[in-house]
Parts: C-alpha cells; sequence; structure tokens
C-alpha cells in the first residue's frame, strides 16, 4: 500500500472517531460531570460544531495534499451525470437541514442565550423540543443527510487511487451513521418513530419519490 493511501484512510478514520465520539451521548454524559450541565447546555453544541469544522477541515487538507495517482478520467458523457448526482446530494444536504433552526442547530443560540440571561434550558446540549422531522426530504428517505453525503463522495467522477479509498471509507461511515442515527430515534420517539420507519425507506430516494407520486 502507498503511504498516501494509509495516510488517506488514517486521516478519514481518526475524522470518523473523533467525530462519533464526541457526538455519542456516554461522552456527553461523562463530559457533564466534569464541566458541568449548564456549561453542557450553554456551550458544549457551539464547541461540537467549531471542533467537528476544525476536524473537518485538518483531515480534509492532510487528504488534499497527499499524492495521488489517477486511474480514469472519465469523458463528459459520465462525468456529467455524475455531477448532476452529485448536485443532488449537495440539495438533499440543503433541505435537510432545512426544518432546524440554524442558531440552535450550530449552538450558536445556547451560548448566546446564557451569556445574556445566565439561564438554560432544554437537554444536555441545550437543545429544546425535540421533534421528530417527517415532512419535506424527510418524507422520501429517513436520512437524507447521510444519503447526500453518500452521493456527494460515491458519484465523484474521477477515480485516482486515494478518493477509491476515501469514498468507500466514507460511504461505510454514512451508513453506519445512519444505524446509530436509528437506534437513537428509537429511543427517542419509541413506536412513532417504528412507524415512520415502515413508511419510508433509510436510503431509496427513488423509492421515496415514486411512493409521493403515487399518492
Amino acid at each position: 500500500m502507498r503511504i498516501s493511501v494509509f495516510t488517506t484512510a488514517v486521516a478519514f478514520l481518526a475524522f470518523a472517531v473523533m467525530h462519533s465520539i464526541t457526538v455519542s451521548r456516554a461522552f456527553k454524559r461523562r463530559l457533564a460531570g466534569i464541566v458541568g450541565e449548564t456549561f453542557m447546555r450553554a456551550y458544549y453544541r457551539l464547541a461540537f460544531t467549531v471542533f467537528s469544522a476544525v476536524i473537518t477541515a485538518v483531515a480534509a487538507y492532510i487528504i488534499y495534499i497527499q499524492p495521488d495517482v489517477t486511474y480514469w478520467h472519465p469523458p463528459l458523457y459520465i462525468s456529467l451525470p455524475a455531477r448532476i448526482i452529485q448536485l443532488c446530494g449537495v440539495l438533499l444536504l440543503v433541505f435537510a437541514f432545512h426544518p432546524f433552526d440554524p442558531g440552535y442547530f450550530s449552538g450558536i443560540r445556547q451560548a448566546r442565550d446564557y451569556i445574556g440571561t445566565g439561564k438554560t434550558g432544554g437537554d444536555i446540549e441545550g437543545m429544546k423540543g425535540g421533534v421528530l422531522v417527517t415532512s419535506g426530504v424527510y418524507g422520501l428517505v429517513r436520512h437524507p443527510m447521510y444519503l447526500g453525503g453518500i452521493l456527494i463522495f460515491l458519484f465523484e467522477p474521477e477515480l485516482t487511487e486515494n478518493s477509491l479509498v476515501l469514498r468507500l471509507l466514507a460511504a461505510a461511515y454514512f451508513i453506519w451513521g445512519g444505524y446509530i442515527e436509528e437506534r437513537r430515534f428509537i429511543e427517542d420517539f419509541g413506536d412513532a418513530y417504528r412507524e415512520y420507519m415502515k413508511k419510508v425507506s433509510k436510503f431509496n430516494l427513488i423509492k421515496g419519490i415514486m411512493t409521493k407520486v403515487r399518492v
């Protein structure tokens, strides 16, 4: 194995491990025991957002600077449809974020409210009113964010040695992320989420669109 391929794999796996640990409830509970629940509700979500952005940027930079070998540069009639599918992945990500308040999602509002009022609320991250979202793009697939990531990585038309490793690892990580997320949602929403699982596919966007069209 070339050192660049190994470095690419290690950089992505290091990102995946750090992200998975910091998003886990077990980690949040242990950290709350150290820094206190008030700090967690006020600042954890913002700290997590900044940390995620940093480790993503570092991993991306390390992967980007690795020497690479191009296996295949596809012609336009192949690369253009692949780019269109990638664009669909980007749109999925955009629409998947639409139902959520950017301030709460990033943690900025929790920190701002605590600084302004000295009060906190919500769960351990300061998130309030957990609601099961089943409308919009979530009515087509259960995990549009993860599916968007899969489409962006898998349909990169330029086939290189490093990108082949990266896209396989990324796709596996997004699929695993969907599985973990469903366990958490079943714990949070119980039978409501189980019913949602029966009606909406995990990743099959075409099936979701066809179901909506038939209805």
